[in-house]
C-alpha cells in the first residue's frame, strides 16, 4: 500500500482506531527521558501509527509533528478515552484542565475534587453568612444582609481558589509522603486554619437556642428594671398626691373657726330650784315635827300642820315647774347646738368633698397605672422610662456566651470540638482527594501524558522499568 494512498485522518473523526506506542528504543531523535519514561527534553517525533494490518504493509514509519505534552491519542480500540463527562463543566469552570485535553479518568478524580470543592463553597458560604449576619446586620439593619452575603462569597471564593491550587499542585516527583511535603504542610496549616474560623458561626448556631435563651434573659432583667423604675415613679406620685391632699385636708381644719356652742348651764334655774328645795326641806322638817308633836305637845293634824302641808304642795308645785323651765331652756340650747354642729359638718363634709374630687381621680389614675406596669407593652414602657431595652447582640457577645457555656458545662465544650473537627476534617478532604488521585492524574498535573505512564516506557537508562 502506497503511503500516498493514506488520507491525513480528520482532527475531528472519532478516534476509536487511535493507539499510542512508545517511540522505537533506537530513534536516534528521541528525547530525553525521566525515570518514569516520559520525555523531558525537546519533544520527539511522534510515530503514527496503524492497526498491524495496515502497519505492516507500511514500508517505513511517517514522521509526524512533535508531540505536545497531552497528545489526543488513544491507547485501547473502538473507546474515546477523552469524550467529556458531566464533570467536564466544573472542571472547565476552576480551570482544572490547565495541561490541555483529559482523559475520562482525570476528569473523574479532578471533577469529584470539584464536586466536593462545591459543597465546601456552600458550607463556608453559609457559615460566613452567619458569622458576617452578627456584625452588619446588628449594626446596620436590613442592608447589612447585603454585605454579610458579599463578605462570606468573597472569603469563600478566597478559600475554593486556595483549594483548587492545593488540587492541582505538582507533587509527583516529591520522593516525601504528600502530607510531609512542605507545600502541602503550608496548605495544610491554612486549610486547618481556615476551617477552624469558618466552625465558629456554625457553632454559635449550634448553641443558638442557648445563647438565644441567655440574651433574652438579660432583655427581660433590662424590661424587669424598667418596670421596677416605672413602679417606683408611679408610688411616688401616688405619694406626693396623698401628701397633697393630707396637706389640703390640714389646711381646711385650720381654716374653719371654732363651732360656738350655747352653754347648758342655766345658773337662774339653778338657784330658783336650789331655793325651793331649800324652804321645801325646812318644811318638810316642820311638817314630820308637828306630826310627832315635838313642839305642840300633843298629836294629832292642826291648823300649822295644814298650813304646813299646803305651804309644801305648793313648793312641790313650784320646785316642779322650776325644774320643768329648767330642763325646756336646755334642751332648747341642746337642739341649737346639735343644729349648729350639723351645719358645720355639714359644710366641712362639703369641703371635704370638694378636695376628694380633686385628688381622687388622680389617685385612681396612678393606681390603675401601677396595676397595668405588668401588662404594659414595650414601646409605651420604653417612653413611660426613656429607656432602651436592648441588649448587645454581635459576633463578640455570642462567642463570650459561648465560651461562658463552655466553661459551665463539658458537653457544651465536647460539642463545640465535636463541629470544629468536623470542619476541620471536611476542609482536609480535598487534600485526602488529591492524595488519592492515581497515577495518570498525578502524572496529568505533573505536566506529564497520563496515557503513557502505566504503558512501560524505559527510563533514562533505556531499560524498561
Amino acid at each position: 500500500m502506497a503511503l500516498s494512498s493514506i488520507k491525513p485522518r480528520d482532527p475531528d473523526a472519532p478516534r476509536a482506531l487511535e493507539v499510542l506506542h512508545p517511540p522505537p528504543a533506537g530513534n536516534a531523535d528521541q528525547g530525553d527521558l525521566d525515570d518514569d519514561g516520559f520525555e523531558v527534553g525537546p519533544a520527539a517525533d511522534r510515530v503514527a501509527h496503524l492497526p498491524p494490518a495496515v502497519h505492516t504493509a507500511m514500508p517505513s514509519p511517517v514522521a509526524a509533528a512533535p508531540r505536545a505534552p497531552h497528545s489526543r491519542q488513544q491507547t485501547a480500540p473502538f473507546m474515546d478515552l477523552y469524550a467529556p463527562t458531566w464533570l467536564s463543566p466544573l472542571i472547565r469552570l476552576l480551570v482544572l484542565d490547565e495541561h490541555g485535553p483529559m482523559p475520562r479518568t482525570v476528569q473523574a478524580q479532578a471533577g469529584f475534587g470539584v464536586l466536593l470543592m462545591s459543597v465546601q463553597f456552600c458550607m463556608d458560604m453559609l457559615a460566613w453568612t452567619l458569622g458576617f449576619r452578627w456584625v452588619f446586620v446588628n449594626a446596620m439593619g436590613w442592608p447589612g444582609w447585603i454585605l454579610a452575603v458579599l463578605f462570606a462569597f468573597l472569603i469563600s471564593l478566597v478559600i475554593i481558589i486556595f483549594e483548587r491550587f492545593v488540587l492541582t499542585a505538582d507533587v509527583y516527583a516529591s520522593r516525601l509522603p504528600l502530607f510531609l511535603n512542605p507545600a502541602i504542610l503550608m496548605r495544610v496549616v491554612v486549610v486547618v486554619l481556615f476551617a477552624a474560623i469558618t466552625s465558629i458561626p456554625v457553632e454559635m448556631l449550634v448553641f443558638h437556642d442557648v445563647i438565644q435563651g441567655r440574651l433574652n434573659g438579660e432583655l427581660q432583667g433590662v424590661r424587669e428594671s424598667a418596670r421596677h423604675q416605672l413602679r417606683g415613679d408611679i408610688r411616688k406620685d401616688v405619694e406626693d398626691v396623698a401628701g397633697e391632699e393630707g396637706k389640703a385636708r390640714t389646711r381646711l381644719k385650720e381654716e374653719t373657726p371654732t363651732l360656738k356652742l350655747e352653754n347648758l348651764e342655766v345658773p337662774a334655774h339653778d338657784g330658783r330650784i336650789a331655793e325651793l328645795t331649800t324652804r321645801y326641806n325646812v318644811v318638810m322638817a316642820d311638817l314630820t315635827q308637828e306630826e310627832m308633836g315635838w313642839r305642840s305637845g300633843r298629836k294629832g293634824k292642826g291648823p300649822k300642820w295644814h298650813r304646813l302641808h299646803d305651804e309644801k304642795a305648793g313648793i312641790e308645785r313650784d320646785l316642779g315647774e322650776a325644774k320643768a323651765a329648767r330642763q325646756t331652756e336646755i334642751d332648747r340650747r341642746t337642739d341649737a347646738n346639735r343644729r349648729a354642729e350639723e351645719v358645720a359638718a355639714k359644710r366641712h363634709f362639703d369641703e371635704l368633698t370638694k378636695i376628694s374630687d380633686r385628688y381622687d381621680p388622680r389617685k385612681r389614675d396612678l393606681e390603675k397605672k401601677l396595676r397595668d406596669v405588668d401588662r404594659m407593652p414595650d414601646a409605651e414602657l420604653k417612653q413611660a422610662t426613656k429607656r432602651e431595652f436592648a441588649v448587645v447582640d454581635g459576633f463578640a457577645r455570642r462567642w463570650k456566651i459561648m465560651n461562658e457555656l463552655e466553661a459551665e458545662d463539658a458537653l457544651f465544650n465536647l460539642t463545640k470540638w465535636a463541629v470544629r473537627g468536623l470542619f476541620v476534617a471536611f476542609g482536609l478532604l480535598v487534600l485526602t482527594t488529591k492524595a488519592l488521585f492515581n497515577r495518570p492524574t498525578r502524572a496529568y498535573y505533573a505536566g506529564l501524558d497520563p496515557l503513557r505512564v502505566n504503558d512501560g516506557v524505559a527510563g533514562r537508562s533505556g531499560q524498561p522499568r
